[in-house]
């Protein structure tokens, strides 16, 4: 398995670059590519949620949780203008924060264990479709940008569980180790009910996700260019 800091280090350089790309093809605005980066970043940590007992995985959800928040709270302040802004900015990065680090985060590494369903391709895509939705209906972004959320986070998650596949090959050995298999995955046939569940609530997510139409162009346009 990668560790934390190769984790973060590629999941860091992948994001920034395909951020930039997408700035420099006119995508989106500088701004909107900074998000992206830090986004697909959190992304490339997100399959650790499971990891309740290493230290750098803690700092690391501990920082990725006040991103997050600041995040919600400038993408709010672009979207509304009031007088009470700042009072209302700092409440909602306080509660944004406490949901996220001691709520989410915390019940999710409770609840699951390490290499468990958290790791597979769904489990990360039904993140990156809550993200989509959250940007589009609770921030009001537009539906290109939500997707465009949803889709670095999607993409630093799969770096992430690429990393931990690759590193399970014995290279120099030329052999697999017992932890092959784990990370990157779209079904366990232990857990069929399980995971039943888990693409009824993918499936969901995508219907009541924004119109893809402008993503989907856009993604086509880019492999066949």
């Amino acid at each position: 398995m990668a560790n934390f800091r190769t984790h973060l280090t590629v999941a860091l350089a992948t994001s920034s670059t395909l951020a930039v790309i997408g700035m420099y093809i006119k995508l989106f605005g500088a701004t909107t590519a900074i998000l992206c980066a830090i986004i697909g970043t959190v992304g490339g940590l997100l399959p650790d949620i499971d990891l309740d007992h290493s230290a750098p995985a803690k700092r690391g959800f501990l920082l990725a949780s006040l991103i997050v928040s600041t995040i919600i709270v400038i993408l709010y302040a672009n979207t509304y203008r009031q007088d009470e802004l700042v009072l209302d900015s700092l409440i909602l990065w306080g509660l944004s924060f406490v949901l996220i680090r001691f709520v989410l985060l915390e019940t999710f590494s409770r609840l699951t264990h390490h290499r468990g369903m958290v790791h597979s391709v769904p489990y990360m895509a039904v993140f990156g479709l809550i993200i989509t939705c959250g940007a589009f209906y609770g921030l009001h972004l537009t539906a290109f940008i939500s997707w465009a959320f949803g889709v670095f986070l999607l993409v630093g998650a799969m770096i992430h569980l690429a990393l931990d596949e690759i590193y399970s090959v014995n290279v120099l050995g030329l052999r697999l180790k017992r932890s092959a298999g784990t990370a990157f995955k779209f079904f366990e046939v232990k857990k069929p009910l399980q995971y039943a569940l888990l693409y009824a609530v993918l499936i969901g997510l995508f219907f009541i996700a924004p119109p893809y139409q402008d993503m989907w162009r856009v993604i086509k346009k880019i492999v066949s260019s």
